[in-house]
């Protein structure tokens, strides 16, 4: 038997972005990698990976979950709002993971790692 794939529609919100496009975005707004988002999830690396492709549309549940992990409504996620809106976070969770890591050193290696931070700091402005 021979199973033939079917073109499918990949639809456009009013600002010409997709699902995926739009997962895409917040999923780097939020510093999470594919993997670390379908792990939040539920799902696969590769599941992401199709979502943000559009291959394949996540289940509702999912859908959910995804809105949830990235901080976002299910109408900005989807694209049916104006605008999207990331709600408020002090810093994206990549930053707050490293700020964690940090926290648990030394504090003369926790003094070592702020010098640098202020020298990179200091000369990128």
């Amino acid at each position: 038997m021979l199973f033939m794939r079917t073109a499918r529609k990949v639809v456009q919100s009013d600002d010409g972005k997709t699902f995926g496009d739009r997962l895409r975005a917040f999923r780097k707004v939020q510093g999470l990698t594919q993997g670390e988002l379908g792990q939040t999830v539920g799902v696969s690396t590769r599941a992401v990976c199709s979502y943000e492709r559009n291959e394949c549309d996540p289940p509702v549940h999912v859908l959910v979950g995804l809105a949830s992990a990235l901080n976002v409504s299910l109408d900005d996620i989807l694209g049916r709002s104006g605008g999207t809106s990331l709600k408020q976070e002090p810093a994206p969770r990549r930053w707050m993971r490293k700020i964690e890591q940090i926290q648990k050193l030394p504090e003369h290696k926790q003094k070592a790692i702020v010098q640098v931070l202020d020298m990179a700091l200091k000369s990128a402005t």
